[in-house]
């Protein structure tokens, strides 16, 4: 089960550390020490030649039931690597990973997080090496074409992200959608909504039943982010939300669908379709209360369907269609897998990322509660995961996953969530939260050319 939150920013400014870590201007690509080249999928043989290995790998704790299953598969592949895995939380691991891969003794495979925070400060500093030759001998570019790579790429200065270089892999996908609840949608005669469209014609039906439609907890402020991104994806084409959220000239977060959505949103808190009490609650516990009865919907990231399917069978899941029939919604791969441009045991380190990523290892991590990326015949017991599975499909197929928010800057995370909540309360309007959102965006973007 996918416990990190890609959307989650830390405090930790890109340009300090690439003060600290590298001689800025330089480009990251100049300073990795790793000349080896990866031409053609590694064996048994390949990796032996290195002798007897200690890999060491640092993880987010959301991947610890992954690990747990794949180290000793990879171990008996390839005996003469002793995997050593380090486990840390979400928030330890993005606040310590750049420092530990700077260290005299970093590990060989670290997890970073999407966006500038922590992959741009990885990259600028030159920490991490380029998969692009891993990338071409195990064909990933067949596998995961299009956003699920662009995420990883960045340019030889490691101040764009979106194109360039690949520094990143992972494989699976994260995404943002709408449960309901089956027997409180029947109790207000509304069916579960396959369209934006449907699912607002819903609420007050489910109002009226005696039900609160949406079950919300914004106490990180995250779940608002990811309240607004599914609302946007109405009307909005994923192109366009990926552009801005990297950096692209000329691009803006002041149109008319964001004003639309960021309306919609303030309208549903003043009309009760949204629990009340919701800066109080976290996100996680807002999804047991969900899980519990509270709401017919609640709208949030896949992973949490881990704390709704052990109540019962009741819950689906969907991603609904928005303009031009397609979907598109806030989502993005699991937190990237790099390689220390230090690792002198890059050939392993390159083995270890890539079995994650074979289309035999997909049915492994979906027994693990996880949502493989590559096209795999797979099976889910539980019906939530299977509903999971087929929204996560027609998504990617529709290439219509959007970057988290706040990868858009280093203090966006804050920015956004602070603005939303005034929003929701009333204290600002649809067109002065657009405004402060972009005029972070715009004063970022000065600082990576100044």
């Amino acid at each position: 089960m996918q416990t990190t939150r890609l959307g989650l920013g830390i405090l930790a400014a890109t340009a300090l550390l690439v003060t600290a870590c590298g001689a800025p201007g330089t480009p990251a690509t100049e300073r990795s020490a790793d000349a080896t080249t990866i031409d053609a999928p590694l064996t048994k043989e390949d990796v032996a030649k290195l002798g007897d290995v200690t890999l060491r790998v640092w993880a987010d704790s959301g991947d610890k039931a992954t690990l747990d299953h794949y180290v000793p598969r990879f171990e008996k592949d390839f005996p003469n690597v002793d995997v050593q895995v380090t486990i840390k939380s979400f928030d330890d691991l993005t606040k310590t990973v750049v420092n530990a891969m700077n260290g005299d003794n970093p590990p060989d495979v670290a997890q970073g997080n999407q966006g500038y925070q922590v992959d741009g400060a990885l990259v600028q500093a030159g920490l991490v090496r380029p998969l692009d030759d891993v990338a071409e001998a195990y064909g990933w570019a067949d596998d995961f074409e299009g956003y699920p790579l662009d995420q990883f790429r960045w340019n030889d200065k490691g101040t764009q992200w979106g194109s360039g270089k690949l520094y990143g892999i992972s494989p699976v996908t994260q995404y943002i959608g709408v449960f309901h609840n089956e027997r409180l949608l029947d109790k207000a005669g509304v069916r579960p909504p396959k369209t934006y469209e449907e699912l607002e014609a819903s609420l007050p039906k489910i109002a009226a039943s005696g039900t609160t439609p949406i079950e919300f907890g914004n106490s990180d402020k995250q779940a608002s982010m990811h309240l607004f991104g599914a609302l946007a994806g109405r009307c909005q084409a994923a192109d366009d939300v990926n552009d801005w959220v990297a950096g692209v000239k000329g691009t803006s977060f002041v149109d008319d669908c964001n004003r639309s959505a960021a309306g919609t949103l303030r309208d549903w808190v003043k009309k009760g379709y949204v629990s009340s009490g919701y800066d109080g609650v976290t996100m996680d516990d807002a999804a047991v209360r969900f899980a519990k009865g509270s709401a017919a919907y609640y709208i949030g990231g896949d992973w949490l369907a881990q704390q709704i399917s052990p109540h019962g069978k009741q819950f689906g899941f969907t991603v609904p269609t928005g303009a031009n029939d397609k979907r598109v919604i806030t989502g993005g791969s699991g937190m990237g897998w790099h390689i220390s441009a230090k690792s002198k045991s890059t050939e392993a380190a390159a083995a270890f990322i890539a079995g994650l990523h074979e289309a035999d290892y997909a049915q492994a991590l979906v027994d693990q509660v996880r949502v493989p990326i590559v096209e795999a015949d797979v099976k889910a017991e539980d019906p939530l995961l299977d509903d999971d599975l087929v929204a996560a499909r027609a998504l990617l197929d529709d290439n219509g996953q959007t970057a988290y928010l706040d990868w858009s800057t280093d203090t966006m995370y804050d920015e956004f969530g602070s603005r939303l909540q005034e929003l929701l309360a009333g204290r600002i309007g649809p067109d002065e939260f657009l405004r402060a959102v972009q005029e972070n965006w715009s004063a970022f973007q000065e600082t990576k050319t100044s």
